[in-house]
């Protein structure tokens, strides 16, 4: 039937049934939930089909095991009553003489192990290192008491100060007794926090989940590490393609290295969330945001003040993009002031809103002195020091003068070391930023007071991002070897075993030498890729 239209008639369309689109977001969501289970599980898979990262993971799993021990464990576990846990499992034998021995060596065997498969994974002939291999390395020790270090007591005790209400700047762990503060190391149970005021917030957050059980707290610490490993795992392979460089080689010698899962995630400490900040930061830069970079390093030095000198590189990566720099040395110090004083102020702002929204204020400032008060024979200014004031001693010179010679060595050291940083500001900046960062942060970590294992990663995992020679390349090994010795043998002294630690020893220099000869006899191997930066 024909439709008879009336003049003036009006027709009105049907209604629009307007669609909710909180069902297509959901699918979306959905959508990339399970596309990425599917990408991570493969490449889980492919990781784990790798026979080295296999016996990595064997190597860390004995690790885990060998930390059931007194160097690792909270002082009271293996006194009478026993803990809970090591009583339920009949383990009270490890806190012996022949227990120590057996944990021990399993410690010393996971890590020979575990140095053996990074070495052999390293990227020669078209070899490429697994890039989940980290996470599955890490996951042994996820529960393991803390390695190498009783920081993390000391985390989950400033922490439970914070949830306390009181100023983790001005009271130390004795503030909270009971677990929280008996199983910190006595070095520092009356000093206060010396770390920014955001990394507090992240342990009080923890703590939160375990409020009533100090170990728990402490051993969930590694929970930011971890994160914080995935981030750079994530962010140093791409910032190396930046410039010219492997991003295989460099998650290999940086993300991979031992001293990595040892310290970063064994000893879950902070310092991996600052490092990968800082990573991450200089990514941002070098694809020209440096705005956000510089707010991103904020947050870096919010959780450890060291990351301020990653603004060298910032600076440098600001200078490269400027397409107007005069030529000249006075043109180029106009432009590098300029460019730290906007993107250090932009740094300083971020940190003073951080500053502000974690409640904490400001009082890490005078606590920056706390790490000094160890003497540390690793750093050199102390080390020379010490040398000085023992030949004093012997002969014979009275305390007045003895006492002198560490504290100048320090303060010549630190010195040195200032002298050392402004050269590489103006030097090595504006032509490799990254090289410049790593530089500044391993020259504050060499002429300080104070050095730590894993205060080498500052700048040591950076130089993964650095077009490196062969030469180099077997330094950052060979540094990385003596530090997982140093390890061994540390906690063979703290067990009592230190002949196994000789051993260790032994092992690792044998080892070290073979490698040497075989990458020797593969002197064609593809460190650094071909490409240009991408821009």
């Amino acid at each position: 039937m024909l439709e008879h239209r009336v003049a003036g008639a009006t027709t009105t369309a049907p209604a629009r049934v307007r669609r909710s689109t909180y069902p297509d977001l959901t699918a979306a969501v959905a959508d990339f939930g399970a596309d990425f289970a599917a990408r991570f599980t493969a490449a889980l898979r492919r990781t784990w089909a790798d026979p080295m990262v296999r016996r990595g993971t064997v190597g860390t799993s004995l690790v885990a095991a060998g930390s059931i021990s007194p160097a690792f464990l909270p002082g009271d576990t293996f006194e009478t009553p026993v803990s809970p846990l090591i009583g339920r499992f009949g383990l009270e034998w490890l806190g012996t003489g022949a227990g120590r021995v057996f944990t021990t060596l399993l410690l010393a065997v996971g890590l020979a192990l575990l140095v053996d498969a990074w070495l052999r994974m390293r990227p020669v002939h078209g070899r490429k290192a697994p890039s989940l291999a980290w996470l599955l390395w890490s996951l042994p020790i996820m529960l393991a008491p803390p390695l190498f270090s009783r920081d993390a007591y000391s985390y989950a005790a400033q922490g439970k100060i914070v949830s306390r209400g009181m100023d983790p700047y001005a009271v130390g762990p004795f503030w909270v007794p009971g677990p929280f503060a008996d199983q910190v190391d006595p070095m520092w149970v009356q000093t206060p926090a010396p770390y920014g005021p955001l990394a507090l917030q992240v342990q009080h957050a923890v703590v939160q989940v375990f409020p009533d059980h100090a170990y728990a707290a402490a051993v969930a610490m590694r929970v930011p590490a971890l994160l914080a490993v995935g981030l750079l795992a994530y962010a140093l392979p791409r910032l190396a393609e930046r410039y010219g460089v492997s991003g295989r080689h460099a998650l290999w010698l940086g993300v991979l290295n031992p001293l990595v899962i040892m310290h970063f995630i064994g000893g879950a400490h902070g310092d991996a969330v600052m490092v990968a900040l800082v990573a991450f930061a200089l990514l941002l830069a070098s694809r020209g945001q440096l705005i956000v970079a510089a707010m991103t390093l904020a947050a870096a030095a919010a959780y450890k003040q060291t990351a301020v000198l990653a603004l060298i590189g910032v600076v440098g990566m600001a200078l490269q993009a400027q397409t107007d720099l005069a030529p000249g040395a006075t043109a180029r110090l106009r432009a590098m002031v300029r460019h730290g004083l906007t993107y250090g102020g932009i740094m300083v702002v971020t940190f003073a809103v951080i500053t502000q929204l974690t409640g904490l204020g400001w009082g890490w400032v005078p606590n920056l002195s706390v790490p000094v008060s160890l003497r540390s024979m690793l750093s050199p200014p102390t080390f020379v020091g010490s040398v000085v004031e023992w030949l004093m001693r012997v002969g014979g010179m009275p305390e007045s003068v003895t006492a002198a010679p560490v504290p100048i060595a320090q303060s010549i050291g630190l010195a040195a070391g200032l002298v050392g940083i402004t050269w590489i500001t103006w030097r090595v900046a504006p032509r490799n930023p990254v090289l410049a960062t790593a530089g500044a942060m391993l020259v504050l970590c060499a002429s300080g007071p104070v050095i730590h294992p894993w205060y080498l990663l500052w700048g040591g995992v950076l130089l993964a991002a650095v077009r490196l020679s062969a030469v180099h390349v077997r330094a950052v090994v060979f540094a990385t070897l003596f530090f997982v010795t140093y390890g061994v043998v540390d906690a063979t002294v703290s067990n009592g075993t230190w002949a196994l630690g000789v051993s260790a020893a032994l092992w690792m220099a044998a080892r070290l030498r073979a490698h040497r000869r075989r990458v020797h006899e593969q002197s064609d191997e593809p460190v650094l890729a071909a490409s240009l930066p991408r821009a």
